[in-house]
């Protein structure tokens, strides 16, 4: 018997993924800069993790993901003079530096 399979990398950056059907392994790799929590797995940045070993059988995979929030800098292009009156309170010189995105390597029959 001939079983076709492929390797599929998609990136994700919502926090609801697509029902995976026919998935044999599945990798996720954090490729932002926040703390993701897949399906109640802690993944850091840049970290890897298995969640399916390829043991040989096929399963339908559903992810949740929830992305940790991180803080906030001061945006470095201010000028001498706004540095030295600046508010730590205004939201007006902070922006969140946040990148949310995962990476899903994983094997599909087709």
């Amino acid at each position: 018997m001939f079983i076709e399979s492929a390797f599929i990398i998609r990136e994700f950056r919502e926090e609801t993924i697509p029902i995976l059907e026919k998935v044999t392994c599945l990798s996720i790799v954090n490729t932002g800069d926040t703390v993701a929590v897949v399906n109640g797995v802690t993944v850091y940045p840049t970290q890897i993790q298995v969640l399916i070993l390829a043991d040989g059988t096929y399963s339908r995979v559903q992810l949740e993901v929830t992305f940790l929030e991180q803080g906030t800098i001061i945006i470095p292009d201010l000028s001498k003079e706004d540095k030295i009156f600046l508010e730590p309170q205004n939201p007006k010189y902070y922006a969140p530096i946040v990148q949310k995105k995962i990476l899903l390597i994983y094997k599909k029959l087709i």
